[in-house]
């Protein structure tokens, strides 16, 4: 009796550890598929994200004229719903996010979004084709954020450093406490230097061949109000507060020289048949082109608010803190900063030399790189390059592209 009794007890702790870990093999499992559940409902809804910024980009900005002025909007769609939000928005740039939404999960995803097809050598910070040139050093706390294309040897040395982007290069040599955050090799074949058209350039410089009879020579308070006009000039020469008022097209067959607190205004084609200099505090207004046949010389404190353009046949040189905002195309020549000049947008050259603080946002692409020192930094900026490609840019052009994808959390 007692052995059966003993028994009967062993019996009944088995069945109820039995029982105890089948309950928490039931919680675990329940747990687990639980889980498994929610992965697969953020999974869909990441998808539904994604398919949402593509719904937009298909219904609502592909054939829009002007992203500024676009709703916010949501949609319902299996198996759950997707809401777009605009913001950052420009006439040709928008920032999107689009957030997925399945069974009480969601998932967000952001995109910038420009209009125009980006040559492949704007999505580096700075991209030097280096057609037969030699190797490139990096010196002097020079600091590069994004990425970097040099067709070439590269040599970095005296802290000099690249964050937040990969140097592609032939080979890359680290000295005196140099970093780099990445390397790789170029690409077979490498990436090509973007061809430059000048028909657009060379059609309004035709302009300074047209006859004019006097000077054009402001200073004082003197104001020259173009009115949507073409005016013509041998000569141009502002000074102190004098100031030309747009919209409209300014033609100087000669040099043109703006300095001491001159104003050239908004919305001006500035057609220069010599040289240009912009000097001692001069102020240029925003949507104004300055086209040089000769050289141009931007120095001492001068300020180019936003969406200009410089071109010249010629050198273009920066010195002592001028800010330009906008496209400056040296497609024959050298462009040279010095001493705290700065840049936000996009810079097409033959070659370019920065020194001195020079600090450039946007994107460089040059066939050479001569001096890159002394405290210059280089952040590949997509955002601040030009909302109108400017002309003559091979591959730039309509299309959408969408750029710095990324899952917000």
């Amino acid at each position: 009796m007692k052995k059966n009794g003993f028994v009967l007890v062993v019996a009944i702790f088995v069945i109820l550890v039995f029982s105890i870990l089948g309950v928490v093999a039931a919680s675990l499992l329940s747990g687990e598929s639980l889980q498994v559940l929610k992965d697969q409902k953020g999974l869909a809804a990441l998808q539904l994200a994604d398919a949402g910024l593509r719904f937009a980009i298909a219904s609502d900005l592909q054939n829009d004229l002007d992203w500024s002025n676009n709703n916010n909007f949501a949609k319902n769609i299996n198996p759950g719903s997707f809401t777009i939000s605009y913001s950052s928005k420009l006439q040709d740039s928008i920032t999107v996010q689009s957030a997925g939404l399945v069974s009480g999960v969601s998932r967000t995803v952001q995109a910038y979004i420009i209009r125009g097809t980006i040559p492949p050598a704007f999505e580096f910070g700075l991209f030097a084709g280096n057609q037969g040139g030699g190797p490139l050093t990096i010196q002097n706390l020079a600091t590069i954020s994004g990425d970097f294309y040099y067709n070439g040897d590269v040599i970095m040395k005296n802290s000099a450093r690249l964050i937040n982007g990969t140097m592609t290069s032939n080979s890359l040599t680290l000295q005196n406490s140099a970093t780099c955050a990445s390397w790789e090799p170029l690409p077979v074949p490498p990436i090509s230097l973007p061809s430059f058209d000048t028909s657009y350039y060379d059609n309004l410089l035709s302009e300074t061949t047209k006859s004019a009879t006097s000077a054009l020579v402001l200073s004082g308070s003197s104001v020259l109000n173009l009115d949507g006009q073409i005016k013509y000039y041998t000569v141009g020469v502002l000074s102190g507060s004098a100031r030309i008022n747009g919209p409209g097209t300014l033609v100087i067959k000669g040099s043109l020289a703006v300095q001491n607190s001159a104003v050239i205004g908004s919305n001006i084609k500035v057609i220069v048949g010599g040289a240009t200099a912009i000097q001692n505090s001069s102020q240029v207004g925003a949507t104004t082109e300055i086209i040089s046949q000769g050289p141009i010389a931007i120095q001492n404190s001068i300020n180019f608010p936003g969406n200009n353009l410089l071109f010249s046949y010629d050198d273009i040189d920066f010195s002592n803190t001028a800010f330009f905002y906008g496209s400056v195309l040296a497609p024959n020549d050298e462009i040279t900063s010095v001493n705290s000049t700065k840049f936000r947008g996009l810079i097409y050259a033959e070659s370019i030399d920065m020194q001195n603080s020079t600090d450039l946002r946007g994107s460089i692409v040059v066939d050479s790189v001569g001096v890159f020192s002394n405290s210059s930094t280089v952040t590949y900026d997509l955002s601040v390059l030009p909302t109108n490609w400017p002309p003559g840019i091979d591959g730039g052009g309509s299309g959408i592209t969408i750029s710095i994808w990324q899952e917000i959390y």
